[in-house]
């Protein structure tokens, strides 16, 4: 007997939020990896992580999978393409052929590739040895041409890879909005430099303990929104946000003692993200409603409240008493317009 088609729609969402709960797995092996793991356990950690993207992508181009897409083409749920219904059908539709045309074997070895590619990364810069990461980055490199090769392209071969990034842009229009941005960015520069004018940021290098940075960072993203009942800070070597599930939302950042605009931006930026990620509507999460609708979006949100927001002076006005009570020996003789 024929199932209804909201009875094939349900089973194509519970598939779906199944496969986006080992996706949260393989991000919280990610998440550790960069943050908690020892360094020892980094191959074995390489495998667990290629493991699960394998078994993702087998998943994610599952025939039945594409059954359920193909009862569902025309039906009421597909109707309206901006409802939940339809942009959850027409997105796990894009996704489905798109996977499809990836072998699993390069999928995995391109897992496994970034994976130690990432530790090598950590190392080469602990060392500041580019030498020993550049044989990770030209495998990498060599395996994101197959992806696009395998992807196909109707341009640009990195027109492929970006669709992961910004869907359905060109690299064509990338380079439109940067050749516009560096005509206007590149006299402006060259004018600060020529100016001959300096800015004293000899208060940004004082000492600022990582105690009070942490304590200052979590009061000022919990003061934005960032929710850490649902979220959390720690450090790691390069910032980043993660999100393991509708209410786990994780946020990075690196201190350093003497430079106090590292680790603050770089906690009110992860945070941004964070306040993305935790204002997605969690009764679709694992779906497309419940997911970011591109990195550019994405970073908006890091970059609006990191520089828009962070760096203004109405946000000091308010911040900067605050930030000498946490700081008083960096701060004490210092102004505002310091």
């Amino acid at each position: 007997m024929a199932q209804s088609l909201p009875a094939v729609y349900d089973q194509l969402c519970a598939f779906v939020r199944q496969t986006a709960m080992i996706e949260s797995i393989q991000e919280l092996l990610g998440w550790d990896e960069r943050t908690m793991m020892p360094a020892a356990a980094g191959e074995y950690r390489a495998e667990q992580i290629t493991y699960l993207s394998g078994l993702v992508h087998g998943r994610r181009t599952d025939p039945q999978l594409g059954a359920w897409l193909d009862e569902l083409a025309d039906s009421p749920q597909a109707a309206d393409p901006h409802s939940p219904s339809g942009a959850t059908i027409r997105e796990v539709r894009r996704d489905y052929e798109k996977r499809c045309k990836l072998p699993r074997s390069l999928v995995e070895e391109l897992t496994r590739a970034c994976v130690l590619g990432q530790q090598a990364w950590t190392e080469a810069r602990r060392n500041d040895d580019f030498a020993s990461f550049l044989p990770h980055l030209e495998r990498i490199y060599q395996l994101k041409r197959q992806q696009a090769e395998a992807v196909g392209y109707a341009d640009e071969p990195y027109d492929a890879l970006l669709d992961d990034f910004e869907p359905q842009a060109r690299t064509a229009e990338v380079a439109g909005v940067l050749a516009g941005l560096r005509e206007q960015l590149t006299p402006l520069v060259a004018a600060l430099v020529g100016s001959g004018k300096k800015p004293n940021r000899e208060v940004l290098r004082r000492r600022y303990p990582v105690a009070a940075q942490e304590a200052f960072g979590k009061l000022v993203a919990g003061a934005i929104g960032f929710d850490f009942q649902r979220g959390r800070l720690d450090v790691t070597h390069h910032p980043f946000c993660s999100s393991m599930g509708p209410h786990d939302c994780r946020i990075t950042t690196r201190y350093d003692e003497h430079y106090f605009p590292m680790a603050f931006f770089g906690i009110l930026h992860e945070a941004g993200h964070g306040l993305y990620d935790q204002g997605l509507p969690t009764a679709h999460y694992g779906l497309p409603p419940g997911s970011y609708v591109s990195l550019g979006i994405h970073e908006s949100q890091s970059r609006l409240w990191e520089n828009a927001v962070g760096r203004s002076r109405a946000f000091w006005q308010f911040f900067f008493p605050v930030a000498q009570q946490q700081f008083p020996d960096a701060l004490a003789d210092a102004s505002l317009d310091d």
